[in-house]
């Protein structure tokens, strides 16, 4: 004979889906709003991963990295690349790139990005190099990850994930013994999930990736502009202390008149007995 679930266990099963539906969907949408993520393309054109990229091809088209190459004719190559990705003129030419590789990247888009030739002209130029004749900087879309079907599949998963999830929750609800304590544990689940999107998308990304550098402050940057959510999760963590604190309060009042109902049986006082 099976034994059904009980409805502890579909409550908190169908908080678990619901969880993951939420980070599978808050990851996904970040990823997808692609306003949010062009408006940071400053911060990522002065990203170190970025930089180095971008200045690797500048210093080998002005000298290429060969055993013929002179040591110092490689060191000034270098020096120059460096200074041309920090200038002005280069950030701009990477910003007006972006959404090409943003597309790239996100929407499975099959062309190269190539950054604007005045503007890198104009970084070289300001650095103190020359530009090599015909030189253009080129994003070729095979080094570029494609990201369309993973964010699509995450998306759809959360989807999938949060109706099971709210069924789940239904009927762990309805079945429940005690009702109110059932509410109260999905209150303290929305002020858990509220805290943690709020770590994930704004106190993590300032205060642990972007001051690590590297690919991994490239990540902080992306996962920043989810900032948008902080709003929305504030009001489910307060929604979530709202239901906690109404829970505690009914059941306190449930407890109060529960022992008021109680009929009070009057003592009686032994009496001593009398000596004569």
């Amino acid at each position: 004979m099976t034994r059904r679930p009980s409805p502890v266990f579909l409550l908190v099963a169908g908080l678990l889906c619901a969880a993951v539906a939420g980070g599978l969907w808050a990851v996904g949408s970040t990823i997808r709003n692609r306003s949010t993520v062009l408006a940071e393309g400053t911060s990522l054109a002065k990203s170190e991963p970025v930089r180095e990229e971008f200045a690797w091809q500048i210093a080998d088209a002005i000298v290429p990295h060969s055993a013929a190459s002179s040591p110092a004719d490689l060191n000034r190559a270098n020096d120059i690349a460096r200074n041309a990705v920090e200038s002005d003129a280069f950030q701009q030419a990477f910003v007006a790139a972006l959404p090409g590789i943003y597309d790239r990247v996100v929407e499975g888009a099959s062309a190269d990005v190539v950054l604007d030739p005045g503007l890198v002209a104009t970084a070289i130029t300001s650095a103190g190099g020359t530009p090599p004749p015909g030189f253009t900087l080129r994003v070729d879309a095979a080094n570029l990850p494609d990201l369309r079907r993973p964010v699509d599949l995450m998306l759809r998963a959360s989807i999938a994930l949060g109706i099971l999830g709210l069924v789940l929750i239904g009927i762990g609800v309805a079945t429940a013994t005690h009702r109110g304590r059932a509410v109260m544990r999905i209150g303290r689940w929305m002020i858990t999930m509220g805290l943690l999107t709020i770590v994930a998308f704004w106190l993590l990304p300032t205060v642990a990736l972007l001051p690590l550098g590297g690919w991994v402050s490239v990540i902080g940057i992306v996962l920043a502009t989810g900032d948008w959510l902080v709003l929305p999760t504030a009001i489910l963590t307060a929604v979530g202390i709202t239901i906690l604190v109404l829970g505690r309060a009914g059941e306190a009042e449930t407890r109060r008149r529960n022992l008021a109902s109680i009929p009070q049986q009057a003592r009686r006082t032994p009496s001593r007995p009398r000596v004569s």
